[in-house]
């Protein structure tokens, strides 16, 4: 029997949590059209101050959790994996970015093709809605994994996916951030895991993004890197090693050009003629 258990983390999201549950909610005649024959929604609030628990809880076949304080983004989809049942774990952001009526596909791409994480794509050419410096960022992070993890993706930090719960073990540690799906990406690579992107449409999100580009960008940035680190340090501190001695190759060829030419005096900034 096959069950997905999709999770939505939600921070101070009265404005539109009910419409993705409903969303949620009717997709069920279409996963079982794709071979899912049950389908569990876990809202896990995460410290609101606004309405949303009370919103969630006025649906009777919601499970709904309660963090007493904010704890962030991965540690509230931790937290309902956990607590949820189905052999397929899905998850999506309860703002209406992410089209939850695409669940019946990745599932039947996990089940058919026997893939372990199947990952909703922002940026394979589907419609998207993403303002363009976090497109551009999207494409700096999703270019970095691909390299650091010698495998080529286009999204690696989207927030809708599909996972096997056998697989999830191996996903360990994730952290409690926004920085969850950049490094469970990351892992994914280094752990061989078989994924596969599957295109998903993408719109402007209700309310205020809780986002911000800088600071989450830099954490993002430096959380791939550790986490590949923690791996590969050899084909991280190599490329750096190569790097620095492609600079150095390049600075000498330029001086010895440079000499060539009859330039010979040096001053202490250098090559002065």
């Amino acid at each position: 029997m096959n069950v997905l258990s999709i999770v939505i983390p939600a921070y101070n999201e009265e404005q539109g949590i009910a419409e993705i549950v409903e969303r949620v909610l009717g997709i069920h005649p279409d996963l079982e059209q794709s071979g899912v024959d049950d389908l569990e929604l876990i809202v896990v609030d995460d410290g609101s101050s606004d309405k949303t628990a009370d919103i969630v809880a006025g649906y009777s076949d919601v499970s709904l959790i309660r963090h007493p304080t904010n704890r962030g983004y991965g540690a509230a989809l931790k937290t309902g994996f956990s607590r949820a049942q189905g052999n397929l774990l899905g998850f999506l952001d309860a703002d209406g970015t992410y089209p939850p009526e695409h669940f019946p596909k990745l599932c039947r791409v996990a089940m058919d093709d026997n893939i372990d994480l199947v990952v909703g794509s922002r940026m394979s050419g589907a419609e998207s809605e993403m303002p363009l410096v976090r497109r551009i960022g999207n494409l700096i992070f999703a270019n970095l994994v691909s390299l650091l993890g010698n495998h080529r993706i286009s999204d690696s930090s989207s927030g809708m996916r599909v996972i096997r719960r056998e697989a999830l073990p191996r996903l360990y540690p994730l952290p409690d951030g926004l920085n969850f799906t950049p490094v469970m990406s990351t892992r994914a690579l280094h752990e061989d895991i078989c994924w596969k992107e599957v295109p998903i449409p993408y719109k402007e999100r209700v309310g205020r993004s809780k986002l911000s580009v800088v600071h989450d960008g830099m954490r993002f940035l430096r959380t791939i890197v550790w986490t590949a680190l923690t791996y590969n340090p050899v084909r991280i501190l190599g490329g750096i090693g190569l790097g620095l001695l492609a600079v150095t190759a390049i600075i000498g060829a330029i001086v010895a050009g440079m000499r060539i030419y009859g330039i010979t005096q040096l001053g202490p900034w250098g090559v002065i003629g």
